[in-house]
């Protein structure tokens, strides 16, 4: 049962001017012998949802820590994410945000790694890839994000942990500088592959991405530019990002 049609939480992806799509009105669907026995699993999660706080632990760079905003741990999409969650759905969230500035695959697997087991996650993203690329360290990428992979599958199902695609920088005048699309494009298949062999799931932010070529207010303005997101942008993540992190949360009921 997705998040929308559980709790009314509408993180469908965003439109080009940051709103959600509404769920559907189930009043219109035909009820079923099937349906009603789903609907009353679901309502019965929810309920059992309410009683217990839920840890979710974020990995990566500066486009998980929220940089380009105001105030990134209010407008990045980790905490616009665990906010519409604990303000539409009624869930008690706690969020730790481990992602640091700067951080390439290496040093989220030397620096926040080794944090996670103690925060005891219900459910771990893991977003990072950028500055492999405008390091020129890509190469040892995918060794890095496979072993971060395999510690975390010490201590979460599958099921638990989720990828995020790295957004293109090159969109930018600054990225292009910087690196090139087609350098992102074989980042994020290697995360695709290391991801695939382990049963984890990618959840791919690109199309969100992609519509600062037409969207200037999805983009930071700034001297000198940077490819920072806008709050507006971190929101379409935390849109397409936040269904797949509550279901994963209510499957994860006793």
């Amino acid at each position: 049962m997705s998040l929308a049609a559980v709790a009314g939480l509408s993180l469908a992806a965003c439109s080009s001017s940051g709103s959600a799509v509404a769920p559907p009105d189930a009043s219109v669907r035909p009820r079923t012998a099937a349906s009603e026995a789903a609907a009353d699993g679901a309502i019965n999660a929810a309920s059992r949802a309410r009683n217990r706080t839920f840890r979710i632990v974020t990995l990566g760079d500066s486009y998980t820590y929220g940089s380009g905003t105001d105030a990134p741990r209010r407008d990045g999409w980790p905490a616009q994410m665990a906010a519409a969650m604990a303000q539409r759905a009624d869930l008690r969230i706690y969020l730790r945000n481990l992602a640091q500035e700067s951080s390439n695959s290496e040093l989220v697997r030397e620096d926040q790694l080794g944090q996670v087991e103690g925060q005891e996650p219900d459910v771990v993203t893991l977003q990072v890839g950028v500055n492999d690329i405008i390091g020129n360290e890509a190469e040892g990428y995918a060794r890095n994000v496979g072993a971060i992979f395999d510690d975390l599958l010490q201590i979460l199902e599958p099921e638990q942990i989720f990828a995020i695609t790295t957004p293109d920088h090159t969109l930018t005048e600054w990225g292009r500088a910087r690196g090139t699309h087609e350098a992102v494009v074989a980042l994020n298949e290697s995360l695709r592959q290391e991801a695939a062999t382990r049963g984890i799931e990618v959840i791919d932010i690109g199309p969100i991405n992609e519509r600062v070529a037409i969207d200037a207010s999805l983009l930071m303005q700034s001297d000198p530019p940077k490819p920072y997101p806008t709050a507006k942008q971190y929101a379409g993540w935390a849109e397409a990002i936040g269904p797949h992190v509550y279901d994963a949360l209510l499957s994860a009921q006793p």
